[in-house]
């Protein structure tokens, strides 16, 4: 009897060992993915004087009508980024961009149009950026300014050499456009930026995962004015802490009533400088603005090494989805 009771006992011990490594086997996925979805990173520029990365950049556009769908045009341009120096209180980068090239080059780049689509190439944006990776200005947005109407006067002159009827009313539009696009410090700036402004949108920030970053934000105006006002939100999809990698998503919306309100603004103040007056109805009343992105940033440096964005924006019946892709393809 006294032999039966210690085997029973070793056989309750080993029977309860059992259940505990069952259950330590059974919880350890569990506990690693609580300790995953509760990771949380901050994402800060980390860069030396003389840092260099280059990106290259494909924009799609899709315009839709009615229901119906036409591609209107596929870009590639690459950037040249190059930190010029570094100090506690932030950085200057040369943001430099290359030609841009089309899927279709026989005419399009061979157009008027085209050649307008490359007023910057080669020019180095001098960004003023802080220690936390935002935007602070264009240093140069002077020179800039002045170099690209000199080089939109200096195409419309070719055109004129090199067609017998040139399309001055088109010449003329286009120059009033850029003159209102590039009318101050704030819009020079905002065209310079455009592609920067969402390149270092991840920077400067700390991100939990399953608590989304929201704030009131402004929607660049691709026609130089006013700003949109959006409601924006920023969200951790995943962290990778052994590869320091996280990847980060976007979204804006943009406040319909003051798009339309701005808009009309505009149109007036165009009409008015081209000497139209605008038509009733012109102006479409259901309009909305939209950005998405998704982001993948290598966070031990604070460079973005993919983003995905598509900004969508529609116009009563017709609609209009920009796509670009940004990718690193080198150090």
């Amino acid at each position: 009897m006294s032999s039966i009771v210690p085997s029973i006992l070793q056989d309750a011990m080993r029977a309860a060992t059992v259940r505990s490594i069952i259950l330590a086997l059974i919880c350890l996925p569990l506990l690693g993915l609580s300790d995953a979805q509760n990771h949380s990173v901050e994402i800060l520029p980390h860069w030396k004087q003389g840092d260099t990365v280059r990106l290259e950049i494909t924009r799609a556009r899709v315009k839709s009508a009615d229901g119906t769908s036409t591609i209107t045009g596929k870009t590639h341009t690459d950037f040249a980024i190059e930190v010029l120096s570094a100090s506690d209180d932030g950085y200057l980068v040369g943001w430099t961009a290359g030609k841009t090239t089309f899927d279709s080059p026989s005419q399009a780049e061979q157009s008027f149009l085209g050649q307008v689509v490359n007023l910057m190439n080669g020019r180095q944006i001098i960004l003023e950026i802080d220690s936390r990776g935002a935007i602070r200005g264009v240093q140069n947005w002077k020179g800039l300014k002045t170099a690209a109407l000199k080089s939109l006067d200096a195409l419309a002159a070719a055109e004129e050499v090199r067609k017998e009827k040139p399309d001055n009313a088109l010449m003329s539009r286009l120059r009033a456009q850029w003159e209102f696009m590039l009318g101050t410090k704030v819009q020079v700036e905002e065209l310079c930026t455009r592609e920067a402004q969402v390149y270092f949108k991840v920077l400067g920030r700390g991100y939990a995962r399953n608590t989304p970053f929201e704030y009131e934000d402004l929607f660049p105006n691709p026609f130089g004015g006013d700003a949109f006002p959006t409601h924006a939100n920023m969200a951790l999809k995943t962290y990778d802490r052994q590869a320091g990698q996280a990847v980060i998503t976007w979204s804006q919306v943009a406040d319909p009533k003051q798009v339309s309100r701005i808009l009309e603004s505009m149109l007036k103040d165009m009409s008015a400088r081209v000497g139209k007056e605008p038509q009733e109805g012109e102006f479409p009343k259901a309009i909305s603005m939209e950005d998405h992105a998704e982001i993948v940033v290598d966070v031990t440096t604070g460079w973005v090494k993919t983003l995905k964005h598509a900004r969508s924006v529609n116009f009563g019946t017709r609609a209009q989805v920009d796509t670009t892709s940004i990718i690193r393809i080198s150090k």
